[in-house]
């Protein structure tokens, strides 16, 4: 009995092992990308410059004026190599440990190639010949920066092989924008297309997988645009909802300045609307509880957390306990809030209706509030009020912009900065924080944006970059 019962264990051993070792041995992909410190104007290479850098025959990478050596970590050159078909080039290309990899010089001087699971917030992505490992609808078919681990079976496909590494089932970008408000000179193109404002920009907010919209405006029934030129009072007519739809927005913010302009009606009359529409809302609402409480939103198995209110003195947010409107920061109970949300795994977002002011650098009091919700746990904090783009900050948890600029608002000509904003994309992968993409739009007119060139944009950047921050970047 002893015996049969040594000799069963022995075989079930021997084909869990043989089953291990199976599965060990099939062949699987593996998503490797570059990077390169936050801070970094260019944002796309071709994968044949890459190579001849790779091999010694260039000695820089077209298009970019600042890498002078790509690291790697040592246990992943054997990867890579498969990649690039070579050993590198010994001047151009070092490994490191992985401890030595990541220290703060490196993080703000040089490139890398990094496996997809090693992508965090304080290194930029670049894109290799328009192709994206962070966007959403990105085809890993046709990257080139990708390693077949083991053999495949006779006639077998790479494209057929699993990849261990990156699963869009668990990938998540969330759009966060600026200022919109479809009054005046925006509401007269409108009133020919409703859908007009959008056309040049229209394709990255509806691909986005929660688009985040903060309308600052009450939609009335009875709205006069030509009243609007004489003062701040603000409506947007009913008809205007359509943009919105058309883009796909998921998530509204509401706790702009105007949102209270015409009394409580329109404010109830424009709840009415989200709720037939199906689009949750925050940081406004029926009354100061409902305004109060954070949306839930779960996407990919991330769970996100929005709040919102309005930082200027009490008079812009009405909400109260029998009042509709805007809601009034409570920035002890928010930072509660976040508490709370951070130990039930969940991701808070955090925007702010906040002072405005003309200049790329936070005040300290818009500060304040921003780095008090982000070191309670907020893992993005966003400026919704801003209608130029200004300054932000980024560790490697977090991710503090103060201000994006205006989105659908008719400032084209007010100054030279309010024709510029950003769009934000941040990518959360597997219940964590990634990366932040910055992009970027200019107006020709008082409705109409379409995204930069590449000379704007790297203005913009070059400009914005001077005065943000960096975790371990010592400026």
């Amino acid at each position: 009995m002893k015996k049969k019962l040594f000799l069963f264990v022995i075989l079930t051993f021997l084909s869990i092992t043989a089953g291990a070792c199976a599965q060990d041995s099939e062949a699987y992909r593996r998503i490797y990308t570059i990077s390169a410190p936050y801070l970094t104007v260019t944002d796309d290479i071709s994968f044949e410059d890459l190579q001849c850098f790779w091999d010694g025959n260039c000695d820089t990478i077209e298009g970019t004026n600042d890498v002078a050596v790509i690291l790697l970590q040592e246990e992943n050159l054997p990867e890579i190599q498969t990649i690039f078909g070579s050993e590198p080039h010994k001047k151009h290309v070092r490994t490191l440990s992985k401890s030595a990899l990541y220290t703060d010089s490196n993080l703000a001087n040089a490139w890398m190639i990094i496996p997809f699971e090693d992508i965090e917030p304080r290194r930029k992505i670049i894109t290799i010949d328009g192709a994206d490992p962070l966007f959403n609808k990105f085809d890993p078919d046709t990257w080139p920066l990708t390693a077949v681990i083991g053999d495949t079976a006779e006639g077998q496909q790479v494209s057929e092989l699993p990849i261990q590494n990156r699963d869009a089932s668990k990938l998540t970008n969330l759009v966060l924008t600026g200022v919109t408000a479809m009054v005046r000179g925006t509401a007269s193109y409108m009133d020919l297309d409703p859908l007009y404002p959008a056309s040049l920009i229209r394709q990255p907010l509806i691909d986005a997988d929660i688009l985040h919209i903060n309308n600052e405006v009450p939609f009335a029934e009875r709205c006069n645009i030509q009243e609007q030129y004489n003062g701040l009072v603000f409506c947007s007519k009913p008809a205007y909802m359509a943009l919105l739809e058309d883009i796909g927005t998921d998530v509204l913010e509401l706790d702009g300045d105007h949102f209270q302009d015409h009394g409580d009606e329109p404010v109830i009359f424009t709840l009415n609307l989200y709720d037939e529409a199906g689009i949750p809302y925050y940081g406004g609402g029926r009354n100061k509880q409902e305004a109060q409480e954070p949306l839930l939103i779960d996407h990919n198995g991330n769970r996100f957390a929005f709040l919102g209110c309005n930082g200027k003195e009490i008079g812009y947010a009405a909400a109260s306990d029998t009042r509709p409107g805007a809601v009034h920061c409570d920035i002890d109970l928010m930072k509660q809030q976040i508490r709370n949300l951070r130990r039930q795994g969940i991701i808070p977002i955090v925007t702010f209706q906040h002072l405005e002011v003309f200049q790329v650098r936070a005040i300290d009091d818009v500060r304040a509030d921003f780095e008090a919700v982000r070191d309670a746990g907020a893992v993005i904090v966003s400026g919704s009020q801003s209608h130029i783009p200004m300054e932000f900050d980024v560790t490697s948890t977090n991710f503090i912009h103060y201000g994006l600029g205006n989105l659908f608002f008719d400032q084209a000509f007010f100054l030279p900065e309010t024709a510029e904003a950003f769009i934000d994309r941040h990518i959360f992968y597997d219940g964590r924080y990634i990366n932040t993409e910055l992009l970027t739009i200019r107006f020709t007119n008082n409705a109409l944006s379409h995204y930069m060139d590449q000379k704007d944009r790297g203005q913009l950047l070059e400009r914005i970059f001077k005065i943000s921050e960096v975790e371990g970047l010592d400026q």
